[in-house]
């Protein structure tokens, strides 16, 4: 992204009102859009065509370094196009779109600049972009600027925030991995957990069911399994969440489950609990734990007392070209950070549903607010 869009305008009164920000981007309704099924590099990109539209209609003169002070640590939840304080959301397909605000509450008064003659600008003054892409035509359909009170007014109040850990899977750990004997780095359970003969009840299980003692396979068991049918296996590009819940499917019918319709929606901690089994994807060098990490002792009550650190965890390794799965991790939590790294701060982000009608009724449009 353009350097020139990561500092603040020279002064506050100097920043676009938002019913300009939407007359500045209508000249992009309809331009070609291609998806890429990778919901990072589609909002990467999203956010670039943003930044560079806006470039190019009369921005505001940037602030020097030294004007203003960036005050949440690191630039954490600050706004990305900080020239117009904008923030740019990209929206495909579904029955609704989840909006996620990480690490800043999207209403509060929570100073992300403060220049030296003591204006800021706070969290609720943060503009939401929203570019909602024809999936089917790969075409901008419409673009709507909206404020977190209009947000809140129309569609209710963000959800509390959700903590979320990350664990890092660096390039040459991935490598010592793919580089092993059928791409799996392996560690049994910690305890004796699980019996072979399992596997013959699983059809009358539910994956989200309480694991038990008629339930519950030894981790040498689901190593062979995802062995002979998961590796070499192919995951189709699409948002992470999709992505995950697919993976979910595939891991499920091979252990044995039936699958029943919208089963894999209900999400969860850990996602196969019948197994005590979280599943992950990996093709960047972040992995998203969620709520819970491994690298923290916590009891998981709803989880026969498995606690973060003998959950067992599978993460699949796939490569970002071919979406084939290359190679895997299977292991207690506790043996994760024998190899790979937790991120130490915490990250976390407030969430809002939207329904998609909205976009769609706003087809052809560029509006602030409507």
């Amino acid at each position: 992204m353009d350097v020139r869009l990561k500092s603040p305008p020279i002064s506050k009164s100097e920043l676009s009102k938002p019913e300009e920000l939407a007359e500045k981007l209508s000249c992009l309704i309809a331009k070609p859009f291609q998806l890429t099924g990778k919901s990072r590099t589609d909002g990467s990109n999203v956010r670039k065509l943003v930044g560079a539209t806006l470039l190019g209609n009369m921005p505001p003169e940037g602030a020097k370094q030294g004007a203003y002070e960036v005050i949440p640590a690191k630039g954490k939840g600050v706004p990305k196009i900080l020239l117009e304080y904008v923030d740019t959301y990209i929206v495909t397909s579904g029955l609704s779109y989840n909006l996620q605000v990480w690490n800043r509450n999207p209403i509060s008064e929570s100073v992300q600049i403060q220049y030296q003659n003591s204006d800021t600008f706070q969290s609720r003054e943060v503009r939401f972009v929203f570019v909602k892409v024809d999936s089917e035509l790969n075409a901008i359909q419409s673009i709507l600027v909206l404020t977190p009170d209009y947000i809140v007014k129309k569609f209710g109040a963000f959800g509390k925030p959700t903590i979320k850990h990350q664990l890092i899977i660096s390039s040459s750990a991935r490598q010592l991995v793919l580089s092993r004997k059928d791409g799996l780095l392996f560690y049994n359970d910690n305890v004796s957990i699980g019996v072979k003969a399992n596997l013959g009840n699983l059809s009358g299980y539910s994956i989200h069911d309480a694991p038990s003692e008629n339930s519950l396979l030894p981790l040498t068991t689901i190593k062979s399994i995802i062995t002979h049918k998961i590796i070499g296996q192919s995951i189709a590009p699409a948002a992470t969440k999709n992505r995950g819940q697919s993976l979910e499917g595939k891991i499920a019918n091979a252990l044995g489950y039936t699958l029943k319709d919208n089963e894999l929606l209900a999400g969860g901690y850990p996602d196969i609990r019948n197994q005590a089994l979280e599943v992950k994807i990996q093709d960047s060098p972040t992995v998203d734990l969620g709520r819970y990490s491994p690298e923290f002792n916590e009891c998981i009550s709803d989880c026969d007392d498995f606690t973060t650190r003998d959950m067992r965890y599978l993460i699949v390794l796939t490569n970002p070209e071919t979406n084939i799965i290359e190679g895997a991790i299977l292991c207690p939590g506790s043996k994760l950070g024998l190899h790979f790294s937790y991120v130490p701060e915490e990250s976390y982000k407030c969430q809002r549903s939207i329904p998609m009608g909205f976009f769609e009724k706003n087809q052809g449009l560029s509006v602030f607010n409507p």
